[in-house]
């Protein structure tokens, strides 16, 4: 999956590049608290760029398949398989059969959530900067401090 941001600031080999959320995006302000934007900072490996110029930004469909799922499926699973194998423990009591199903959910966020400081550290789960694009290629003129003409 690639995006193309705008590059803010520069700080020696560390790009600062900013996304507008897509438009096509709903408006449950689920990503980043509401904001309209997402700001990362990425190393440059030896790209030249400037503020201004514009970045495309991969993270690969693999890795964002397999975020889904241990955001979204497993968490899910987890309340399911705990739904089940409360209703097995005590038949027909909703209320053990509910009980486990929180408690499986619980289980397996957390799960997720403690696997989640290992991901952020893991290059392979980390968005990559393939290319710079000048800015005044597409428009854009900006002066020496990068704000726009």
């Amino acid at each position: 999956m690639e995006r193309i941001g705008e590059i803010t600031a520069m700080d020696g080999n560390v790009a600062e590049v900013t996304f507008c959320r897509e438009k096509d995006c709903g408006e449950c302000h689920a990503c980043d608290g509401g904001q309209k934007r997402t700001v990362l900072h990425l190393p440059l490996n030896g790209m030249t760029a400037s503020v201004g110029d514009l970045a495309c930004v991969e993270l690969p469909t693999g890795t964002v398949v397999k975020a889904s799922l241990l955001a979204y499926a497993l968490p899910i699973a987890g309340l399911l398989g705990g739904m089940g194998l409360g209703a097995l423990l005590a038949p027909g009591n909703q209320a053990v059969t509910a009980l486990c199903g929180f408690v499986g959910l619980a289980l397996t966020a957390g799960i997720v959530f403690m696997g989640e400081k290992r991901r952020r550290h893991s290059a392979a789960w980390q968005p990559v900067l393939i290319r710079v694009l000048p800015g005044a290629v597409y428009g854009k003129k900006t002066d020496s401090a990068g704000a726009e003409e």
